[in-house]
């Protein structure tokens, strides 16, 4: 009665309400729903693996980036180096030829300041000699100062002819500085050294002047015993003179002329004037070669300098190149990070496109059971107004039809127990039955494996005679084979004997085919006695081919 009022009561409710969310649906929208998270994780996880091989890959660019930034880093300041050296031995190189041409402008300096002044002093000397020879033969006492003067003029000579023979040994060598800075010392010595002398000759001189009034008064004889005693003691003074005096006052007797001592002096003025000219030429010289190296060094640091900035325009293509492929791979670098930026905005979105996908399900399946809330409420409430209407009209049909029903429903439900009884019974007999042929089969089983395990151990033993039986038989057969092996050994002894025997034959039939030949012409055959053996016909050398009766053995 109960159950049939609630059979009735969702009847009621079903055609009343109309259709409303089941968990059917909602499990399909959950299970929508999970595959759809399934889903977009599995893309989460292949955008997060690709990002890592995207952050992988931009790290070994990095890496060789930054080691062949490093690299050139490296050969930049390598190179930087090298021009520095260059600059620094470029500096000392300049530094060398201007030290070079400040000396050699000194030394040349000092040479032309030294001509000049022995030029200088050379004519004053000699304008004083000359003024001082011009007082000396103005006086009497000139021609007793004769030997000294001669000497003194050859002892200038001399020293012209060194200071010539200095002047073109340095003409000789222009080119040389050591050579000028020597000659021009020698020169400044011999300057020194004729100062000192035409400065003594002045003192002497001017002793000589001083004496004389008193050289007037003495004879010729003393004033030469007194001139001798002074020459003397200007030899020891004058060592290196004394050759030179001596050698004067030999050859000359005689003093000489006021015209031989100016063409003396015009000579030596000459002779100076030649050497000016020849130190002038041969500084020209020197300057003029001393200019040509000067070019050749600067032609040499030109080309230096030339390949120095050739390298280093090389260096700077080569480093315009390294840098431009920096920049290039520095430009693919950005590239690549703003790839991977679009591609982690992407995936932020996506993660955000997830996170409000997520909020909207959540929030439709919080509406679903909000709504499920409400229209269960509201049809609660519809049903209870149903029922309770319909309730009162239905109760009394309910009961009287359910009584019928359930009346009908008792017979129907006890004719239907019957029969399913019965069918129970029918069973229980068919399993017993079948229970028994089960028994009888687990017999029969039994006794067909006893029966078999019985064949099986007969059948053991006779596969045991049978192994005996063949253990003997393999006896028998090495029996037989070994009588086999005799007998095919008689049969060889046999065919070798026959072989022997028929070869005798044959050469008995050649023999007697022989005589027959032999014998047949004439007509008349011999007949063997009977006492002798037929051996004695026959030739000796047939003899071995007799056939015997007896040779044959019988094995």
């Amino acid at each position: 009665m109960r159950s049939s009022f609630v059979i009735l009561t969702l009847v009621s409710f079903s055609y009343a309400s109309p259709r409303t969310v089941s968990h059917e649906d909602i499990r399909d929208a959950i299970l929508s729903l999970v595959n759809m998270f399934r889903d977009t994780g599995d893309k989460l996880e292949r955008h997060e693996y690709r990002e890592r091989q995207l952050g992988e890959q931009l790290k070994k660019a990095l890496v060789g980036l930054d080691k062949r930034h490093r690299t050139t880093d490296h050969n930049l300041d390598v190179i930087s180096k090298v021009v520095n050296q260059l600059d620094e031995r470029l500096l000392n190189i300049e530094k060398m030829i201007a030290q070079r041409d400040e000396r050699e402008r000194i030394q040349l300096q000092k040479t032309t300041d030294a001509m000049e002044n022995i030029q200088n002093s050379l004519q004053t000397w000699m304008k004083n000699i000359g003024e001082k020879i011009d007082t000396l033969d103005n006086h009497d006492g000139g021609q007793t100062a004769g030997p000294e003067l001669r000497a003194r003029i050859e002892h200038l000579v001399t020293n012209v002819g060194h200071l010539e023979a200095y002047m073109r040994k340095v003409s000789d060598k222009p080119e040389d500085s050591e050579a000028l800075k020597l000659a021009s010392e020698t020169i400044a010595n011999s300057a020194a050294n004729t100062e000192r002398v035409l400065s003594h000759y002045e003192a002497k001189l001017t002793e000589l002047q001083g004496k004389t009034g008193s050289i007037q008064t003495l004879n010729s004889q003393d004033w030469h015993t007194g001139f001798l005693i002074t020459l003397e003691e200007h030899q020891k003074i004058l060592q290196d003179l004394k050759k030179f005096t001596e050698e004067a006052t030999n050859q000359l007797n005689t003093l000489p002329s006021l015209t031989e001592i100016t063409e003396i002096t015009n000579s030596t003025n000459d002779l100076l004037q030649e050497i000016r000219y020849e130190v002038l030429a041969g500084t020209d010289k020197g300057i003029a070669k001393l200019e040509s190296k000067l070019s050749e060094a600067q032609s040499v640091l030109g080309h230096g300098q030339e390949e120095i900035l050739k390298t280093v325009t090389d260096t700077g293509v080569i480093a315009e190149g390294v840098y431009g492929d920096i920049s290039r791979s520095y430009e693919e670098l950005l590239k690549e990070v703003r790839r991977s930026g679009e591609v982690e905005s992407v995936l932020i979105q996506t993660a955000d496109n997830v996170m409000d996908t997520k909020r909207r399900i959540e929030y439709g399946v919080h509406q679903i059971l909000l709504e499920v809330g409400d229209l269960v409420k509201l049809h609660a409430k519809e049903l209870n107004a149903t029922v309770n209407r319909r309730f009162d009209s239905l109760s009394s049909t309910i009961v009287d039809n359910q009584t019928g029903a359930l009346t009908n429903l008792t017979s129907k439900i006890e004719t239907e127990i019957s029969q399913v009884w019965r069918q129970i019974g029918i069973m229980y007999q068919q399993l017993t039955a079948s229970a028994g042929a089960l028994d009888r089969l687990q017999q029969q089983t039994e006794t067909y494996v006893n029966g078999s395990l019985e064949t099986m151990g007969s059948m053991g033993g006779k596969v045991s005679q049978i192994t005996g039986l063949m253990a003997e038989m393999d006896s028998n057969l090495n029996y037989l084979l070994g009588r086999l092996s005799l007998v095919t050994q008689e049969f060889n002894s046999i065919k070798s004997d026959l072989g022997s025997a028929l070869d005798n034959i044959r050469h008995a039939f050649i023999s007697v085919q022989k005589k027959v030949k032999k014998f047949g012409k004439t007509g008349i055959i011999p007949i063997l006695d009977s006492l002798e053996a037929p051996s004695s016909v026959l030739p000796e050398a047939d003899e071995g081919n007799q056939v015997s009766p007896l040779s044959v053995k019988t094995q």
